[in-house]
């Protein structure tokens, strides 16, 4: 029985949830429809092509990574901040690791409305930065570092990495971000210096 009410937001979130469930190499229009319960052809009624949908399920992924980012940060300053971000950071990846994979593929598929989208990821990041008074060069530098960081322990994590001694993970990514926390905090004094040398605060 054809699923009643369908539309273009319904059809984006089921097709999300069914990459999340199934992974993207076993996605498909036709499996989409086995999902919805409709035919095939009834999906082109709210979405043009396939890389239409997934055009629009990167956005969705984009957005609520971005949510998770700056609801975890909101309220917090300097290095409550910072935890709170990485932590939502760390839990995004894994908790929707698929949709995730899609927002780092962004910028090799060619997709210049994704890759635009994509940018809403760092605002969060550049405004914990900005608290520590790290700014210009000094913060494309600290959050390609900070992003690094994210990814890489959470890549591992997932990866089953870690878990050859027993100590807890959570404890090594927290000292991890204490050392992070101090080179912002070195960093922000080493530029104030350099503005007061210059006689310029930009």
């Amino acid at each position: 029985m054809p699923r009643q009410g369908l539309n273009r937001d319904a059809v984006v979130r089921a097709a999300a949830n069914l990459i999340e469930e199934k992974g993207p190499a076993a996605f498909s229009m036709a499996a989409l429809a086995k999902f919805l319960h409709v035919r095939t052809a009834s999906l082109y009624n709210h979405v043009d092509s396939l890389q239409d949908l997934y055009t629009q399920v990167g956005l969705l992924a984009i957005r609520q990574m971005v949510d998770a980012e700056e609801q975890a940060i909101s309220g917090k300053y300097r290095e409550d901040a910072l935890t709170a971000l990485a932590e939502a950071y760390r839990a995004f990846a894994r908790d929707h690791y698929h949709l995730y994979r899609m927002i780092l593929a962004a910028p090799k598929q060619e997709n210049p409305v994704l890759e635009e989208a994509s940018f809403a990821i760092v605002r969060p990041i550049h405004q914990v930065l900005e608290e520590f008074g790290v700014r210009g060069a000094q913060a494309v530098h600290w959050q390609r570092l900070l992003r690094s960081f994210m990814h890489g322990f959470a890549a591992h994590e997932i990866a089953g990495g870690f878990s050859h001694v027993p100590l807890g993970r959570d404890e090594s990514y927290r000292i991890a971000l204490e050392w992070i926390a101090a080179g912002l905090r070195a960093a922000a004094e080493e530029g104030n210096h350099a503005c007061q040398n210059n006689g310029s605060y930009r």
